[in-house]
């Protein structure tokens, strides 16, 4: 529903809207009452069946000058009819572009001690990887502390998708069932609509996992090695599990592709045993971009497995001043010896690629 309550904003009430905008400054508003009132009784009902509300999206610098500027010319151009026409599809087409950029995106988000990774692509096409959470602790929390504490998807996650206008996530995948993956699942799934989850055959064996999929009301769907996900007119490969695991670290659900100019390797919280399995079924992996498991922890990222791949860059989502201190001096030690440039979330917040052809770097905070 969200979806088509967003269709129809941005063909029918968007432009509309901007029209009248227009024509305000040519006739007294008082005689267009009766197309505001149709638009008010149109979103009012629009909004009594729509489970989630509109999301539209935040303007970049460029836009949002563009936007003033054609707002102001509004007035100058008021007596002249074909060029306030062309103003008005101009400036429908900036809110367009708020909520549709056209450009491709993939955004390590900066989500604390858990990791979420963004993708899309200018057809519009989007998946997000894992979803962030806390660890589990065994400390008491106390009913008043339930309703004052606002999870890191609250935080960050969600208010970052939005400002991207974000209303959809076609394919979620939980890479693993570790609470710093999959944690905050139940807050994205009331935040956007969720076309399918995808999940791994092993990860169905853990039954607190399932009974929280099942809460959620999401078609899930399990794959395995093999199996492509099309997106940025290419394909992101699943390259393990191979066969039924337990849902542990080394069950992860491990996602590869060319995407624009590079290789990117997403390995969710492969330890070291699950590396060498990696390198022994793809010994000749070409990878640019390695997404460090365990938020760079020294069970993560062995020697071997750096040395075969030689990543031009690694991305680490760790969580500024986390208890288990991560990313461990050893595993960066590793990384600086190969002179791979390190990507961290707690340094530089999110890390975005953007662009048409090729990709661009720039962190986000």
């Amino acid at each position: 529903m969200t979806f088509v309550f967003s269709f129809l904003f941005d063909l029918v009430f968007l432009p509309l809207l901007s029209i009248l905008f227009v024509l305000s400054f040519l006739y007294p508003v008082i005689q267009l009452n009766f197309i505001f009132e149709w638009l008010e009784r149109m979103i009012r009902l629009v909004s009594q069946v729509a489970s989630r509300p509109l999301v539209f999206g935040q303007p970049n610098a460029w836009l949002l000058i563009l936007l003033l500027i054609s707002l102001a010319l509004v007035y100058d151009l008021r007596k002249n009819i074909k060029r306030l026409a062309v103003l008005s599809l101009l400036i429908t087409g900036l809110f367009f572009l708020t909520k549709h950029p056209l450009e491709n995106e993939i955004t390590m988000i900066d989500v604390g001690q858990g990791e979420s990774i963004f993708l899309r692509d200018v057809t519009g096409k989007t998946i997000l990887i894992d979803v962030g959470g806390k660890a589990e602790s065994d400390k008491k929390i106390e009913k008043w502390q339930e309703k004052t504490t606002t999870s890191n998807a609250q935080r960050t996650l969600i208010p970052y998708l939005k400002s991207r206008g974000v209303a959809k996530i076609d394919q979620l995948i939980l890479t693993n069932t570790d609470k710093e993956h999959i944690g905050d699942l139940l807050e994205v799934t009331k935040a956007f609509h969720v076309g399918e989850i995808l999940v791994s055959k092993g990860s169905l064996k853990q039954k607190e996992f399932v009974a929280e999929l099942q809460a959620i009301q999401t078609k899930v769907r399990s794959v395995t090695a093999g199996e492509n996900l099309p997106i940025f007119g290419s394909q992101l490969e699943v390259l393990s599990p191979r066969k039924i695991g337990d849902g542990g670290y080394d069950d992860s659900l491990v996602l590869y592709g060319k995407l624009l100019d590079k290789y990117f390797l997403f390995t969710g919280n492969l330890e070291e045993k699950g590396e060498k399995e990696l390198l022994k079924q793809y010994p000749d992996l070409e990878v640019d971009v390695l997404k460090s498991s365990q938020h760079g922890s020294k069970k993560s990222s062995s020697s071997a497995f750096l040395e075969q791949l030689k990543p031009e860059m690694t991305l680490i989502s760790v969580g500024k001043n986390n208890r288990t201190k991560l990313p461990h001096q050893e595993t960066l030690t590793r990384l600086e010896t190969i002179n791979i440039k390190v990507y961290r979330t707690d340094q530089q917040g999110a890390i975005r690629f953007k662009g048409w052809n090729s990709w661009k770097i720039e962190s986000v905070r």
